[in-house]
């Protein structure tokens, strides 16, 4: 590898001792890079080529045995790239044309200027870096080639309408059934090979990326009359300094393994939710013949053991409540919209007997998500506030200072120090007759969102509940 300072090796050929001793002293002092051997004939030159490392060749023309034009000649045979410029004593439309033919890297004439050494020696070095910038642009190439020859996802670049293809490794036949010279012939045949159902989402998300924002987009491929994958495609647009959208780069790799993953969870959640139901309502009746009968025997006598039964019956129904709702949590959020935080928090307050608790909404802005399912996790924290502290405390929902993201937090006793990390464990609670799953559904339904959840202890001591990475609260 060359930097834009390293020497530079310069073999000079000319018959005249003199003006060759001239012209090496010129050279170098011209410029501190430049070195130069000096040979005065082109069987020397060509040996001394043969023999030494040597980045730049000068030659003069009229030579008695070969002329620079057959020595030019003669060097392209062997080094098609090495810089040649030829520093002829007088100027020559047909000789300068014949150079040029020849593969000339410079045709320049000698002049009895102080400057002409200095003029040759930009020259010199100009060809040089140009010859070292394009062989270290192709070593890059050729090994980002290799790398992307054994990459399994397609990795792509496309003009800024996807008129030209720019570049697509081999990955993209075996991905798309088509070949990468088919597609370079027509840059956006791929999309004939996107299920009909799909095309007009890619095609929308293609216009969206030519427009400057970075897309993500599954689909559909069929590679074959009875082979159909899911493909997923992420696209970033290369923008210049002023906005304009130069081309567009990205990948698409294959998705099918997790899509069926994602079928076959959502069949076993479809099950779950039929088994929780039918359990809650097999459950749920004997708990209610159960509960009537104790409620007839305290019309009848009075006893205390009848108080404690008609407690338990009414713990277990708090416990299938909570158990329903935790196995209909799962992963799963519906469809999501953007709606004011604000006006969630009023509607989980609502649904909350609050006592003499009260709420408190700091600056909050709009937030995308399933509002229902949002708000059933507010109301879980809003009970947690209520029932783990004896007096009344007071609740604040706000924006987090420090980052995209809400809070809420109570003025209450707080979070047992050593316990922060437990909180959202199934089951787990501080309180008699708290179930211990309400911040576990509360968890569930954050994560479901991409959100993340932390619990801590507040500025005033209470608990404080962190959610975090929604980036589109404002």
């Amino acid at each position: 590898m060359h930097g834009p300072d390293d020497a530079v090796s310069v073999l000079h050929v000319d018959d005249d001792p003199d003006l060759s001793a001239l012209l090496t002293a010129g050279l170098e002092r011209a410029s501190d890079r430049l070195t130069v051997s000096a040979e005065r004939s082109v069987d020397a030159g060509l040996a001394r080529l043969r023999e030494d490392d040597v980045d730049c060749v000068v030659s003069d023309y009229r030579m008695p045995d070969r002329d620079g034009i057959d020595f030019l000649r003669a060097v392209r045979e062997r080094e098609p790239s090495l810089p040649f410029i030829v520093f002829a004593e007088t100027g020559s439309e047909a000789v300068a044309s014949e150079a040029i033919s020849a593969g000339v890297t410079d045709y320049v004439i000698r002049e009895t200027t102080d400057s002409r050494y200095e003029l040759l020696a930009r020259k010199v070095e100009s060809a040089v870096d140009s010859r070292r910038a394009r062989e270290s642009a192709d070593r890059t190439n050729r090994r980002l080639r290799e790398l992307s020859g054994v990459a399994d996802d397609v990795l792509w670049m496309f003009s800024a309408d996807w008129s030209e293809l720019l570049f697509i490794n081999d990955a993209y036949e075996r991905l798309f059934g088509q070949s990468t010279e088919a597609l370079a012939a027509e840059p956006t045949s791929f999309l004939d090979r996107i299920h009909p159902d799909d095309v007009d989402r890619v095609r929308a998300a293609m216009e969206r990326a030519s427009a400057g924002d970075s897309q993500s987009v599954e689909y559909r491929v069929r590679q074959s009359a009875s082979v159909e994958v899911w493909v997923e495609s992420q696209c970033e647009p290369v923008v210049d300094d002023d906005g304009t959208v130069r081309r567009m780069t990205g990948f698409s790799r294959d998705i099918t393994d997790r899509k069926v993953r994602e079928r076959e969870l959502a069949n076993a959640n479809e099950q779950l939710d039929e088994f929780a139901a039918t359990a809650a309502h097999d459950l749920r009746n004997p708990v209610n013949i159960a509960d009537g009968h104790v409620a007839l025997a305290s019309e009848d006598c009075d006893s205390e053991h009848l108080d404690v039964a008609a407690r338990a019956l009414g713990r277990m129904d708090e416990l299938l409540t909570d158990l329903l709702t935790l196995a209909r949590t799962g992963e799963r959020i519906g469809d999501t919209q953007r709606v004011d935080l604000a006006e969630v928090v009023a509607a989980a307050e609502h649904s909350v007997a609050m006592g003499d608790a009260t709420l408190a909404v700091e600056a909050v802005g709009t937030v995308e998500c399933d509002a229902t399912r949002l708000k059933e996790a507010l109301e879980n924290l809003f009970r947690n506030a209520i029932e783990h502290n004896d007096a009344a405390v007071t609740v604040t929902v706000g924006t987090l200072p420090d980052r995209d993201g809400f809070y809420v937090e109570d003025d209450g006793r707080g979070i047992p120090h050593d316990e922060p990390g437990r909180v959202f464990e199934d089951g787990y609670t501080t309180v008699r007759k708290g179930t211990g799953f309400g911040l576990s559904i509360v968890e569930r339904i954050v994560e479901a969102h991409g959100w993340t959840i932390a619990a801590r202890n507040g500025v005033d001591g209470g608990a404080r509940f962190e959610i975090a990475g929604v980036s589109s609260a404002e």
